[in-house]
């Protein structure tokens, strides 16, 4: 199993999805630090969290990083060779999730010690009550969680699905439009959806739902995602 996960860290790192997503996180990171401080100016706790919460965004792009490089085993017909390797689909696939979060991981460490260390001297300009070390805790270990999770639900979802566009456009119109006409029903469903899990768990949680029950939630969607991935993908002829 371990030479299967490098096997895949290889092909992870030899191409420029990887570097090109990573790219892409860390400018969102960058935008986000600034523009919630010097044009935001928070001044309560929340807010300054929501200021340096560096794995809400960054695991909405990796995610799509997940669901990318999934799917590109199929688009580039990568697979069948790989199947040659390693006859038993589950394992290949175990250890394809495993590369990507491991990446995802390392990138999500990169971008937390930047956020961190540029957002906290711009935070200690601004009025209001300071973040203590327990909220910098939970934004950091919350942010280094959801990240990999985050970056497996991609891959199981792109596994699933197979269709690299479709896979990218599903999971944004999912978490930008879905989940949002999903709380209009009211019922409190949404507090449970993939995009509001990923906000509170960066965030430490709030009053609806606890830091520990939103890391619930989240390891209960990849979960259901990897399996369903999975097993479909064990199931289809390889191409």
């Amino acid at each position: 199993m371990t030479r299967l996960v490098a096997g895949e860290l290889i092909k992870v790192r030899t191409t420029r999805t990887a570097l090109g997503f990573a790219a892409a996180a860390l400018l969102f990171v960058l935008l986000m630090v600034f523009i919630s401080i010097l044009a935001g100016h928070p001044r309560t706790i929340q807010n300054k969290q929501d200021s340096l919460n560096f794995g809400n965004i960054t695991s909405f792009v990796l995610m799509l990083l997940g669901a990318v490089g999934a799917t590109g085993e199929f688009r580039h017909r990568t697979l069948a060779p790989a199947v040659l390797i390693a006859p038993d689909r589950l394992r290949l696939f175990a250890a394809r999730t495993a590369a990507y979060a491991l990446t995802s991981l390392a990138v999500g460490v990169v971008l937390g010690i930047i956020a961190f260390a540029i957002g906290l001297p711009l935070l200690g300009g601004e009025a209001g009550p300071d973040l203590t070390g327990g909220d910098l805790t939970k934004i950091a270990v919350g942010g280094l969680i959801e990240i990999p999770l985050y970056t497996a639900i991609g891959v199981g979802f792109g596994t699933l699905v197979r269709n690299q566009v479709f896979a990218v456009v599903a999971l944004l119109v999912w978490v930008s439009i879905g989940e949002p006409l999903v709380g209009l029903l009211g019922n409190d469903v949404d507090h449970y959806l993939i995009g509001s899990t990923m906000t509170r768990i960066g965030s430490g949680g709030d009053d609806q739902v606890s830091f520990g029950q939103a890391i619930l939630v989240a390891v209960a969607w990849t979960v259901v995602v990897c399996a369903i991935g999975a097993l479909v993908d064990r199931r289809r002829d390889v191409e």
